[in-house]
């Protein structure tokens, strides 16, 4: 039984639940994240996003492009991106990012975030949803039956992906997530949200 028959069964909310049980003490090692910008940079933005989350999109969209050329490539900030899935279709879209490389992963999420509504609707179907991914993605230079593997594949290398996007979530919900996007500038959760102008005001 593949991950789409296996989530129309069980609901997400039950599914992270189990996790939470059986994983929790494994969140540390399990858990790997993205990055952009030099580890020495004075300020660290980390960011716990849904790949599906509309207000996440935006910021990616609309926001993180002035960030990057204002802030993060003149080493004034690091840049953290964190998975905290809310839902199926976010979370298959997370396993596939990180089926690329870490040099090609913000590039895909880039384009996964600009066509989000397309997958999103197709995600009801598991046929429609890969056919979706894949034309999206394709350019980056990934087969449609590597989408399928990355999502459906039941390998070492997959589970623990897997395991490290929830640990993602968890570790976010630990440090007080309750919504996506959240954000915490320099280890504070910030409450307004978040933009550009608000970044320039905060950062030292």
């Amino acid at each position: 039984m593949n991950l789409y028959k296996f989530f129309n069964k069980l609901t997400i909310l039950i599914f992270f639940i189990t996790f939470l049980l059986v994983s929790s003490s494994h969140t540390e090692n399990n858990n790997k994240f993205n990055q952009l910008g030099i580890n020495e940079a004075t300020n660290v933005l980390i960011e716990y996003a849904s790949m599906s989350c509309v207000h996440c999109a935006n910021f990616h969209n609309n926001e993180l492009p002035k960030i990057k050329l204002n802030l993060i490539d003149n080493g004034k900030l690091r840049f953290i991106y964190k998975d905290f899935p809310l839902d199926r279709p976010a979370m298959f879209a997370s396993m596939v990012a990180h089926c690329f490389s870490d040099d090609q992963y913000f590039e895909v999420l880039s384009a996964l975030y600009r066509n989000q509504k397309k997958w999103v609707s197709a995600s009801e179907n598991s046929g429609n949803f890969y056919n979706a991914i894949f034309d999206i993605l394709k350019i980056h230079g990934i087969t449609l039956d590597k989408i399928i593997e990355c999502v459906d594949d039941k390998s070492n290398v997959n589970k623990k992906k897997w395991d490290s996007i929830l640990a993602s979530r968890l570790e976010g919900q630990n440090m007080g997530v309750n919504s996506t996007p959240s954000f915490f500038l320099n280890g504070k959760k910030i409450e307004e949200p978040m933009n550009y102008e608000l970044l320039i005001k905060l950062i030292k």
